[in-house]
């Protein structure tokens, strides 16, 4: 049996936000977890962003990994969000979020991408990929 790749998953994870949203205006969402496996989510609402300061954001992922339905030393966060998959200060509020929740849990924080309609990306290597037309 053929595990699946991180890429392809981010892929499939892509294709999932295309079928579920068909325009580009929707709430971003926390994953926490395991791609294709079992994760924890909170959705933050787009008249919310604003007023998130880096402690709320840290409570948040950090709630999550209290809530991580598999005990591990360490988990991948990753958010779905309009726009493109390049990287934003968004991404970058919640990556530094996910690092001080995971290190005052004593955790290991995996891997953090940011997925969109059109792709993803590693927001801590800047690897991507984007499609024009996802054929899963």
């Amino acid at each position: 049996m053929n595990t699946p790749t991180i890429a392809s998953l981010l892929r499939l994870e892509v294709g999932r936000i295309r079928a579920e949203h068909s325009y580009d205006h929707f709430d971003t969402v926390v994953h926490l977890g395991r791609l294709g496996g079992a994760h924890s989510t909170c959705t933050m609402y787009r008249a919310d962003l604003p007023v998130l300061d880096a402690g709320t954001r840290t409570d948040v992922v950090a709630r999550l990994l209290e809530e991580q339905c598999v005990v591990e030393d360490a988990a991948s966060v990753w958010l779905t969000r309009p726009g493109e998959p390049q990287v934003q200060d968004e991404d970058l509020a919640w990556l530094s979020a996910a690092s001080r929740a995971f290190g005052s849990l004593g955790r290991r924080l995996e891997a953090f991408w940011t997925v969109t309609r059109t792709g993803w990306m590693d927001v801590r290597t800047g690897e991507s990929r984007t499609w024009k037309r996802l054929r899963l």
